[in-house]
């Protein structure tokens, strides 16, 4: 709950500065553009951030006092944010990895039982089969899909505008 506090607290500082520097530059081009109005948005007329700062710095010496003997340093280092520590959980790469495996175990067994029907028995065993078509039809959809699918990754991957080069509408496109 601290290391949530204190990344919190520094978005909010980082944001809040961002803000009033924004504000700083836009009055300034105000002064400029309106001389006879020069210093309407002078004051504190902004946070600049100062109360999360002021929390981070407490959560802080807590996290230094309980967990790293006072060493305000080695805090700083243990709770910044570090990329993939697992607090912000992508889980695309886990369902990719779900739905691959499941069409490779079907796409096994279904040539597993065409080959070893026709080499154990002697006869077909799922292509002989009247259903067997509509097993064909089915892959051949999956098949377009995935096939769309890697060809939109390499579009994107090597910057061609696909969405444009096929007339979509980007209002109902999603990009990946």
């Amino acid at each position: 709950a601290i290391t949530d506090i204190y990344r919190t607290a520094k978005l909010l500082h980082n944001f809040s500065i961002m803000n009033y520097t924004g504000f700083v530059k836009i009055a300034k081009k105000f002064d400029k553009t309106f001389p006879d109005l020069k210093g309407t948005f002078k004051g504190n007329n902004c946070d600049d951030g100062k109360q999360s700062e002021i929390l981070a710095a407490k959560m802080e010496r807590i996290y230094s006092k309980w967990f790293c003997d006072g060493d305000i340093r080695e805090a700083q280092a243990q709770i910044l944010t570090k990329k993939g520590d697992g607090l912000l959980t992508d889980w695309t790469q886990l369902r990719l990895g779900y739905r691959l495996g499941m069409c490779s175990i079907l796409a096994m067994w279904v040539a597993w039982d065409c080959v070893w029907g026709q080499f154990s028995r002697g006869q077909v065993s799922i292509g002989g089969r009247s259903a067997f078509p509509v097993f064909r039809g089915i892959f051949g959809l999956l098949a377009w899909h995935w096939f769309w699918g890697v060809a939109v990754y390499v579009w994107t991957r090597y910057r061609i505008n696909y969405i444009y080069l096929f007339e979509f509408d980007p209002r109902n496109v999603d990009t990946p």
